[in-house]
């Protein structure tokens, strides 16, 4: 049975019925099986994304003497990933490959992981935060947006639009030039990306095991993380809001109420 586009467009919209053809599969390899289920669910996305856009938007754009952390630069030199992943995509026609590497990584790593790790940082309400570092978050907030913005606005070309002009510029987002990798955001960072993800999700198990709310304290006397993450220690505990984190693996594991969370992730009651 052929699907008539127009009663799609009219049940979930336009942008919603693209980035569901984007993601749904290469369209040029044969023939894509249409589900308004599918088309529906995968429109969350734009939801997410309106939604990200909306909290970024709450800080200012001031770009002059900041500090970025190495959070900041883990997720800016994932962005140059993403930068080159796109390029390939849209170079081979290929719209798939480019809309599931920006729903993995806007979704997956800058939505789920990073914002949440920064968002003490950015708001800074207790003074913890250097101001330079703060305004880091700012700009990197900002600039994963921008760029993000003008890698997904070859696919849903109006909610990117109405995103941009609201936030960035009065001109066309569709008139700024393709993202191009920035050698100063290129660091080793990103390789402590699948441990910080590893060591989040761990936390996030436990305190929902126990019942406790994730902008709670953690009621535990130490937290074990990974050695390779201490450079993203201050973030980590405001993040987690935990008291004493130590970055080590701790002895006598099972004894001394020392529990394991993931294979490198450990507690202390």
């Amino acid at each position: 049975t052929r699907i008539d586009p127009q009663e799609v467009i009219n049940r979930f919209g336009a942008e919603a019925f693209r980035i569901w053809s984007g993601l749904e599969g290469n369209i040029t390899r044969g023939d894509i099986r249409c589900s308004f289920e599918r088309i529906e669910g995968t429109s969350k996305f734009l939801t997410k994304l309106w939604n990200i856009a909306r909290f970024i938007s709450s800080f200012p754009q001031e770009y002059e003497d900041y500090e970025l952390s190495a959070l900041d630069m883990m997720i800016l030199s994932r962005l140059n990933e993403l930068i080159s992943e796109c390029k390939r995509g849209y170079e081979e026609m290929n719209a798939f490959e480019a809309a599931t590497a920006i729903r993995a990584f806007t979704w997956n790593i800058f939505a789920d992981h990073y914002i949440e790790a920064v968002k003490s940082r950015a708001y800074n309400r207790d003074g913890t935060f250097d101001p330079k570092l703060q305004r880091g978050a700012w700009y990197t907030l900002h600039m994963v947006l921008m760029t993000v913005l003008k890698l997904l606005a070859p696919i849903v070309p109006f909610i990117t639009e109405k995103i941009w002009l609201e936030i960035y510029s009065d001109k066309s987002i569709h008139l700024q030039r393709f993202p191009e990798k920035r050698a100063e955001w290129e660091s080793e960072m990103v390789n402590l990306l699948p441990k910080f993800i590893d060591f989040n999700n761990a936390i996030w198990r436990y305190k929902k095991s126990k019942g406790i709310a994730l902008s709670q304290t953690l009621p535990v006397r130490q937290v074990y993380a990974p050695i390779e993450l201490e450079p993203l220690k201050e973030d980590l505990k405001a993040m987690h809001r935990i008291d004493d984190l130590q970055f080590q693996k701790p002895e006598n594991i099972d004894v001394h109420n020392v529990h394991k969370l993931s294979d490198e992730v450990f507690i202390k009651e």
